[in-house]
């Protein structure tokens, strides 16, 4: 939808409101009708803190004069703000999309960039959560002449936190499922698990229901956790859910160098989830996805083989591909039925051999890494034996951005994590193609 430049369809979906009936978001407005500068979009937008970038252009203005645009937010927290240059051409027309900024955070064209760029208070990650995903926040962009105002805009943007009522699940209801249903490829040599603790009825996930209003049955994904700013279940299942995919998110803490786990979880766990999911009249049992990032896709990818007869395909970035164990010891954060798997203590050596199989993945592959991860150096290292070891297929996705930073999986369009320089376009790119990818698969998962 992005003239000039082929966008996936992912992109196209939420950009321009597409989840299965091309509508996922409702109208904005139409433009003035009076002469002179203007802001104008296409109809049928409606815009969402989670952002594609999509048409924007600013027409009517004076060829050859030099318009700065200038983006700003006002909340309790104080005033964020962005601002970009551009020279008129001969046609009065500034396509953002097509147009080279001058004097901006961003170098190349992007109709969005005012939104991402947009830089203001350090909040910690609860306010940062429920300005961007709980909220409407309200941008205005201003055009300038010199000092004069030529023309003003505000553009609304919907958190997608709005309208989510994530329910917990507990044990007990996890329990339930598991004695009715049972792991369908029991490990060989290994005892029956334990049965389950009655007494105990704690919280083990939480879930959130599809925004689907076409299929009765839509895929689901288990999102292993990662707690950093902006990549939480709190910002991605919000927008999984907009794909059409129900979330099941389990916790994961992490060490303090965001690379190694300090949470362990039981195939039993994974087994029970996978019949409860199964047992829910509005989840497709064949469309089931793990998800996982930094930390957490180590154990993404092992939920992936380890249940393979289940879950359809994976979706990880940013981490190691092979078990590392636990920090300050040899214990695996991956157990089999409360025994603990083999793992790798240190995250500088790739070998082969212990990376996950991701061969026996039926379904379609996304990874990702950043050239420039400050958190695990070599994690495009990680992906490539991950790839070595699966070989090409059709359906699978592999971005690697060179010059982007670690945080390459918080939804495109938030204004959270990116660096200073260009870097940060870099990584707004690799987050684009990152969520294009992931969004493609369960959109197509979703017409099944």
């Amino acid at each position: 939808m992005r003239r000039g430049r082929r966008t996936g369809w992912a992109a196209i979906a939420v950009a321009c409101g597409v989840i299965a009936a091309l509508v996922l978001t409702g109208c904005v407005g139409r433009p003035g009708t009076a002469l002179g500068p203007r802001f104008v979009t296409p109809p049928l937008i409606h815009y969402t803190s989670v952002l594609w970038p999509v048409p924007l252009e600013l027409v009517g203005a004076e060829p050859g004069s030099r318009v700065r645009l200038v983006a700003s937010v006002d909340s309790v927290h104080g005033r964020w703000s962005s601002t970009v240059t551009y020279t008129v051409p001969a046609s009065g027309t500034i396509d953002l999309a097509t147009a080279r900024p001058q004097l901006a955070a961003f170098a190349e064209p992007d109709s969005a960039g005012l939104f991402w760029s947009l830089h203001g208070p350090r909040l910690n990650s609860s306010d940062q959560f429920r300005l961007w995903m709980r909220t409407t926040v309200a941008v205005t962009i201003d055009a300038y002449d010199d000092a004069r105002v030529i023309a003003s805009r505000v553009f609304l943007l919907d958190g997608l936190g709005t309208e989510t009522r994530p329910v917990t699940v507990f044990s007990s209801e996890l329990d339930a499922a598991a004695e009715r249903g049972g792991d369908t490829q029991p490990p060989l040599g290994l005892p029956d698990p334990p049965p389950p603790d009655t007494q105990a009825n704690g919280p083990v996930g939480v879930f959130y229901s599809a925004r689907s209003i076409e299929r009765p049955r839509v895929p689901a994904v288990i999102l292993f956790d990662d707690p950093a700013e902006g990549a939480s279940a709190d910002f991605v299942a919000p927008l999984l859910a907009q794909f059409s995919a129900s979330v099941f998110v389990l916790p994961v803490t992490r060490d303090s160098d965001a690379v190694h786990s300090a949470s362990a979880i039981d195939s039993t766990t994974l087994t029970a989830v996978l019949d409860w999911l199964a047992e829910r009249p509005d989840v497709n049992a064949r469309n089931i996805f793990v998800y996982g990032t930094s930390q957490s896709e180590q154990l993404a990818l092992w939920a992936a083989t380890r249940f393979a007869g289940r879950v359809r395909g994976v979706f990880a970035a940013g981490g190691a591909t092979t078990l590392l164990c636990l920090p300050g010891g040899l214990v695996s954060p991956a157990f089999e039925n409360g025994i603990g798997m083999p793992c790798q203590r240190n995250p500088d050596q790739i070998n082969d051999f212990t990376v996950v199989a991701l061969d026996t993945v039926p379904g379609s592959v996304v990874l990702g890494c950043a050239g420039r991860d400050e958190v695990l150096a070599n994690s495009c290292l990680w992906l490539d034996a991950a790839v070595r070891g699966r070989g090409t297929r059709a359906g699978d996705v592999i971005v690697r951005a060179p010059d982007a930073v670690h945080a390459m999986t918080v939804p495109p369009g938030l204004p959270i994590a990116l660096p200073d320089g260009a870097a940060a376009q870099a990584t707004e790119k690799a987050r684009v193609a990152f969520w294009d990818a992931v969004g493609g698969v369960l959109l197509r998962a979703a017409q099944q």
